[in-house]
């Protein structure tokens, strides 16, 4: 059984999910469309705004991790 090239070269390519919830709350702060803000995030464009919106969403997603990490030591007591 030969395989071709096409069948033999297949990757899946990795897409980057971002938090929904932290889209919509940099949506409402900077009221840039969301599209630009996951552009900012992803680091395909450059300034001093995207960095502040990057950084930004860091933070949010750093102290939404650390609430789900309290709910679920609190659930387990």
């Amino acid at each position: 059984m030969k395989i071709s090239k096409a069948m033999d070269k297949s990757k899946t390519k990795v897409y980057s999910s971002y938090d929904a919830n932290i889209l919509e709350a940099l949506f409402v702060k900077y009221g840039l469309s969301k599209y630009y803000i996951r552009q900012c995030v992803k680091g395909t464009v450059y300034g001093i705004k995207p960095d502040s919106i990057k950084k930004d969403y860091e933070t949010m997603e750093k102290a939404h991790k650390d609430v789900i990490m309290n709910l679920i030591q609190t659930t387990l007591k």
